[in-house]
């Protein structure tokens, strides 16, 4: 089992949102595509009247937004999550909504009939999956014939090989991001075509210019549990990121992040 589908580490790593919106905040306050992921994402998203739509994996559900209320009318969004802190967070912001209702649901066992959804959306979590075949095989069962499963990912390349390559400057030995994604954007897509007739890969291309080197050392140290990395460095490696930062203005790292569109 790969350190980022354990599910002892999924579970400290996301029993609240705090490393998880440290993480969405940093990745907005420096990307430099102006288009953001949050919009892009939703932009690719086929919404039709009298949807019932499914979200698994929703974390603190930000990303919903000031877009639920723009639904076309008849849909019924579901927002579920494995962590409890998690779905508090998304009744807070969102139980005044009529046609949303909330689920504490692990995708391995969905508690949902045959063919109930027409949207099946789950971002950036499948890579934490203990038994993704199981997975596939019940979000494929709970989609509708049709349906839409929409699944983002990050890829093994961009910020993963450029953090490992820093650590092996002071730690030779580690083995911090180097572990491959269990479902990643090179993956992907063959791992879907087992469950679905047609998948489609759409990147998304950014670029994080970082100016101030204490985030990114936040950002690491949200990782620890996911990524094998180990606090011992820090201080290295701030100085390491530090001078690159007033040599070249910014810490320049390639983020590799798409999403698969599947349909049943």
């Amino acid at each position: 089992m790969s350190i980022m589908n354990k599910t002892q580490n999924v579970k400290k790593q996301f029993s609240n949102d705090k490393n998880l919106a440290m993480r969405i905040n940093f990745y907005k306050k420096y990307t430099t595509n102006k288009y953001s992921f949050s919009d892009w994402l939703f932009d690719k998203y086929k919404f039709k009247e009298n949807m019932s739509i499914l979200e698994l994996g929703c974390g603190d559900g930000i990303h919903w937004k000031d877009r639920i209320d723009k639904l076309p009318n008849g849909c019924k969004l579901i927002l579920s999550d494995f962590s409890e802190g998690m779905l508090n967070l998304v009744k807070e912001r969102y139980s005044r909504f009529e046609n949303v209702s909330f689920e504490k649901i692990d995708i391995q066992s969905i508690p949902f009939e045959d063919d109930s959804f027409d949207m099946i959306i789950a971002n950036h979590m499948l890579f934490h999956v203990p038994d993704l075949n199981k997975a596939l095989l019940e979000v494929k069962r709970v989609l509708k014939k049709g349906g839409y499963f929409y699944s983002a990912t990050d890829g093994n390349g961009g910020m993963r090989p450029f953090l490992h390559e820093a650590i092996k400057q002071f730690n030779p030995e580690s083995k911090a991001f180097t572990e491959q994604l269990p479902f990643n954007l090179q993956n992907g897509k063959e791992i879907l075509e087992r469950y679905f007739s047609i998948v489609e890969r759409f990147d998304y291309e950014n670029v994080l210019a970082i100016t101030k080197t204490e985030d990114l050392m936040e950002w690491l140290k949200s990782t620890t549990s996911i990524s094998g990395f180990s606090e011992e460095n820090l201080a290295d490696l701030y100085k390491y990121f530090e001078n690159i930062r007033i040599k070249d203005k910014s810490i320049n790292i390639p983020r590799e992040t798409g999403l698969f569109i599947s349909i049943k």
